[in-house]
């Protein structure tokens, strides 16, 4: 008489932590590339910054420019550093620092796109203390602000403890993944919303990124609780989203 079978085991389903490792992934890229180091006023290899006009705005919105979903990518370029792709423009910005701060974006979809992505760079935590805590001092708003910081801070200690700074307050580990592809959900001269999606492990995950039009410039908005990669979603699809540089 031979022994009943046990049932088969189920499977676990491991979506959610294939999404967390992506999401996480993604939020190192965004803490781990450092896109230029510009000289005081001036970006390396590009033209002198434009001033802004009576209203602070660098520049207007030109008549003709493409409304949200569809930004016009024209004279963006691809940078590699620290193992991530990320794009730059040198009409739409960064066009102007100081170091460490990355700032001087054209009051378009397009700044708006590059503002979300060269913030939320310096704003994470493994670039350092140097880069982060000026980033978010200067160039966040909102009331998670104090805690975005806070959990910089945090990352850092972590990642340095697998990743040792090759020198003191130097970046912690390298990025892992690059930015994909992203889309503009919103836009006003005022405020935009940007959706960012990368890949880590096969699987995909996008993190949504607010900005708003402050004292002449871009600032990203801190999310609730301070965690950038709490704000990710698997995207339904790669409908409406545009390849950036290099992809």
């Amino acid at each position: 008489m031979s022994l009943p079978l046990p049932p088969p085991r189920r499977r676990r389903r491991r979506r959610p932590v294939l999404l967390a490792a992506a999401a996480a992934a993604l939020a190192a890229v965004l803490a781990a590339v450092l896109l230029y180091r510009p000289a005081p006023g001036q970006a390396p290899g590009q033209p002198p910054p434009r001033q802004p006009n009576k209203e602070g705005r660098v520049p207007a919105r030109a008549p003709g420019t493409p409304g949200p979903g569809i930004v016009s990518t024209a004279g963006w370029h691809a940078v590699t550093l620290d193992g991530a792709v990320l794009p730059a423009s040198a009409r739409a910005g960064p066009l102007r620092g100081p170091w460490p701060l990355a700032s001087g974006f054209a009051d378009t979809p397009a700044g708006a796109v590059l503002a979300a992505v060269n913030v939320a760079v310096r704003a994470s935590g493994q670039l350092g203390p140097a880069i982060f805590t000026a980033t978010i001092s200067a160039q966040v708003t909102g009331p998670g602000a104090g805690a975005l910081l806070a959990a910089a801070r945090q990352d850092y200690a972590q990642a340095s403890v697998l990743h040792p700074p090759a020198r003191p307050g130097g970046p912690a580990g390298a990025a892992s993944a690059s930015p994909q592809a992203f889309r503009l959900l919103s836009f006003t001269p005022a405020a935009a919303a940007v959706e960012v999606l990368a890949a880590a492990g096969g699987q995909a995950a996008a993190v949504r990124l607010q900005v708003r039009w402050l004292d002449g410039d871009w600032r990203l908005v801190a999310p609730a609780g301070g965690n950038l990669a709490a704000a990710a979603v698997r995207p339904a699809g790669l409908s409406g989203y545009q390849l950036l540089p290099g992809r």
